[in-house]
């Protein structure tokens, strides 16, 4: 409760609390700077802390929180409303993964975006190869697959550093519950956490509940650290800028034509990052105004009410 309260305070007026938030992200911002000098890369960070590669475009449901829900442009489904079905080839998933451990990543990856990562039979394969180059497995799911077929999470268990499972379909308190604990008990080693967005959605670009009046939305006034700190990989090997642009609309590069090296230090991305990491940086990029993120925390739209899935 107070954690809301906080929250609301920071987003909805200039209080103490929403200084408060400022300072934390300019302290952290200074940091990454100074870290980066002492590294030889000058103005940009020596490399991402999280990196995220979509093994395929696809989910099995389609919530309307999701930015995926009114997505007809081809990337999610097509202008009938038909998912698309495509797959990144697993020779560009290793490759990728080789690239990031010879830059000396030793980070958490993950194999999703907008899609539901252990749809992909591939997913056992992968995130084995990546362990093996000393990387964090941390992911998210909504666990369907896991009840269709429970063999895969004894393959999952400890091979998954952190598992963000979600949970949708409860109707009351007691069945939430019921459902944390369940799912607390399949799983032996890996931490497991759980994402409520049916009940405690996020205003998301591109989903129903994006706000339509953006002009009071205080976030456009803080800087934005995503940029720097993670590395998004889209099924066709596009770049996204932070997990809201799933367009892929600053054109950062494609791995399947530029190396990670030369993309995360490419001078385009970088004139980006510099300009979002100050105060009112948002302004400069019409996607970023409309964003509800501010950097590591994201504002919720508490709504109280159940949102469908299906």
């Amino acid at each position: 409760m107070l954690k809301k309260i906080f929250i609301r305070r920071v987003y909805n007026k200039k209080t103490i609390e929403y200084y408060l938030i400022k300072t934390f992200f300019w302290l952290q911002i200074k940091l990454l700077n100074v870290i980066a000098i002492i590294k030889g890369h000058k103005q940009t960070p020596p490399i991402w802390s999280r990196l995220a590669i979509e093994l395929h475009s696809d989910c099995n449901r389609n919530c309307n929180f999701c930015p995926r829900y009114n997505d007809y442009s081809g990337v999610r489904k097509d202008k009938n409303g038909n998912h698309i079905k495509k797959q990144m080839p697993t020779w560009k998933i290793k490759d990728v993964i080789d690239q990031a451990a010879e830059l000396g990543f030793r980070g958490s990856i993950g194999f999703h975006r907008l899609s539901e990562p252990f749809m992909d039979d591939r997913y056992i394969e992968v995130a084995t190869y990546a362990k093996k180059k000393g990387m964090i497995i941390k992911d998210h799911t909504n666990s369907d697959i896991f009840k269709k077929n429970p063999e895969i999470i004894k393959k999952v268990d400890n091979l998954v550093d952190w598992l963000g499972i979600g949970l949708y379909d409860y109707k009351n308190e007691k069945e939430k519950n019921e459902q944390m604990e369940f799912w607390k008990k399949q799983f032996k080693k890996t931490n497991i956490e759980f994402s409520l967005a049916a009940e405690y959605p996020g205003s998301r670009i591109n989903s129903i509940l994006e706000r339509k009046n953006n002009n009071d939305n205080l976030v456009t006034n803080f800087p934005c650290l995503w940029p720097m700190l993670g590395l998004w990989i889209r099924y066709d090997g596009e770049i996204s800028l932070c997990c809201e642009d799933d367009q892929c609309m600053f054109n950062i590069g494609n791995v399947f034509e530029n190396s990670l090296k030369d993309i995360w230090l490419s001078k385009k991305r970088i004139e980006i990052v510099n300009k979002l990491k100050r105060s009112k940086g948002r302004l400069n990029y019409e996607l970023c105004k409309r964003c509800c993120y501010t950097g590591y925390i994201r504002y919720k739209y508490i709504n109280k009410k159940f949102i469908e899935t299906h």
